[in-house]
C-alpha cells in the first residue's frame, strides 16, 4: 500500500514532527510504500493562508506521480493551506487528518486564555472571542485572520467534504470534536493513540527520589507553578530537561534543589527517566498525547499530572501516576511530598503496562493499517 504523509513543518522541531517521523519509519520498515510531502512556514503570505496555489500545484504533481491510495495529513498551517486538500479531492485520494491541536476549533489552537482553559470558540461559527481577546499571538489582526479562516472553512465545509477520517489521540478529544461546531459525523473519527520507542533499560531499575520535568520551558507547559512549587519544598529535589522562552526568568527564582539541564537528547533524558521517581507534568491546556507521558510509561515511571479533562484519562490517580490542581503550587508541592514517602512500585508497573497495551509501536502499526485498509 502506498501513503503520502502531508505535513506542514513547525519552525522548531516538536512532537507534532516527531509523530510523522515515527510514523514514516514505522509503515516503512513494515512493507508500506511511504513517502513524504513536507512544506515549512519560512515566508508566509497572509492569503496563502486560505489557499496557496503554489501548494496545491506541488501536491497535485506529487500525487499524479506518486500515486498514493492514502493521503495522511499531519498540519497544513499555513503554507500547505486548504489548497493540498483540494490537489487530493480533485485526484479522488482518500485523506485521513491527524489532529494534534485544536487550530480548526481556536485561534490559539490550544483552548487557553489568560493560563486558563478556554472553550469559548468551540460552539460558535465564527470563533469572534479569539479576535476580542487577542488569542494568536496577542495581536487583534494575526487573531482576525485565523478566525476568517476557522469560521470559513467550516462555512464552506472544508473539513468536512475534503478529509474522509479524522484521527484524534484520545476519547476525550473526540466527544469535544462531536460537540463543537465543526459537524463532523461520529463514523469519520477514530481514536487512535501515538506510539514511542520501549526506553525501558532495566525493570529492576534503581529508582531514587528525584523528580523529573521534560518539556518546553514556556507558559501553557506550567513550569512557573512547577518551580514555584519546589521552591516550598527544598528537600525534594527535581530535574528540569528543556529549553524556551522562560528557562533564564525560572532560573532566576530557583532554589538550589532545582537543577537545569538545558535540551539534552534522547538517551539523557532516556537515563533520566528510568531512574526518577516520577515525572512531573504540569501542563495547563488540554494537551493531544504528549510524548514525555508516554515514554514515561515505557519506563516504568509514574507520572504526576495536572488534573485537567484529557490528561486525567491518561494519568490516572492511584494507578500510573496521581494529579494535583492545575495552577497551584501548593497543591503540586504536597503531592510531591505525599508520592516521595510512597513504595511507588505498583504505580511503576501498572505505567509499563499501559505502555504494553496501548502505546507501542506494534499496536501502532496495528490501528494505521486497520484505518488505511478501510479507506484502501
Amino acid at each position: 500500500m502506498k501513503i503520502l504523509q502531508l505535513h506542514n513543518k513547525y519552525r522548531h522541531y516538536g512532537g507534532e514532527d516527531a509523530v510523522v517521523d515515527n510514523e514514516y519509519k514505522l509503515l516503512l520498515n513494515n512493507g508500506f510504500e511511504v513517502e513524504q510531502l513536507f512544506f515549512n512556514n519560512e515566508n508566509i503570505s497572509p492569503p496563502n493562508l486560505f489557499f496557496n496555489k503554489e501548494s496545491y500545484h506541488i501536491t497535485l504533481k506529487k500525487i499524479e506521480e506518486f500515486k498514493p491510495d492514502v493521503i495522511h495529513v499531519h498540519n497544513i498551517f499555513y503554507n500547505a493551506s486548504p489548497s493540498v486538500l483540494k490537489a487530493a479531492k480533485k485526484t479522488n485520494t482518500p485523506v485521513i487528518m491527524t489532529l494534534h491541536n485544536y487550530r480548526l476549533l481556536c485561534p490559539g489552537a490550544l483552548f487557553l486564555r489568560d493560563s486558563k482553559i478556554c472553550t469559548k470558540c468551540k460552539d460558535t461559527t465564527i470563533p469572534y472571542h479569539g479576535i476580542i481577546h487577542k488569542c494568536f499571538q496577542d495581536s487583534y489582526t494575526k487573531s482576525t485572520l485565523l478566525a476568517s479562516f476557522i469560521g470559513l472553512n467550516k462555512i464552506k465545509k472544508t473539513w468536512t467534504n475534503k478529509i474522509d477520517r479524522f484521527i484524534v489521540l484520545t476519547p476525550f478529544i473526540k466527544d469535544l470534536l462531536l460537540n463543537s461546531s465543526l459537524n463532523i459525523i461520529e463514523e469519520k473519527i477514530i481514536v487512535k493513540p501515538n506510539s514511542t520507542d520501549d526506553l525501558i533499560v532495566d525493570k529492576s531499575k534503581k529508582i531514587n527520589n528525584k523528580f523529573l520535568f521534560v518539556g518546553r520551558l514556556s507558559k501553557e507547559k506550567g513550569v512557573d507553578t512547577l518551580v514555584k512549587a519546589f521552591n516550598e519544598i527544598p528537600e525534594m529535589e527535581l530535574d528540569i530537561i528543556g529549553s524556551g522562552v522562560l528557562e533564564t526568568s525560572l532560573k532566576k527564582i530557583a532554589e538550589k534543589n532545582i537543577k537545569f539541564h538545558g535540551s539534552q537528547n534522547r538517551e539523557y533524558i532516556k537515563e533520566k527517566l528510568n531512574t526518577a521517581k516520577a515525572l512531573v507534568f504540569p501542563s495547563i491546556w488540554y494537551e493531544g498525547l504528549p510524548n514525555t507521558l508516554i515514554e514515561a510509561f515505557s519506563t516504568g515511571t509514574p507520572v504526576l499530572s495536572s488534573n485537567l479533562d484529557n490528561i486525567n484519562q491518561i494519568v490516572i490517580s492511584g494507578y500510573n501516576g496521581e494529579t494535583f490542581t492545575p495552577n497551584n503550587a501548593k497543591s503540586l508541592a504536597n503531592k510531591v511530598l505525599e508520592f516521595s514517602k510512597k513504595n511507588t512500585v505498583q504505580y511503576g508497573i501498572n505505567s509499563r503496562q499501559l505502555y504494553e497495551d496501548t502505546y507501542t509501536h506494534q499496536k501502532n502499526l496495528e490501528n494505521l493499517t486497520k484505518i488505511y485498509s478501510q479507506l484502501n
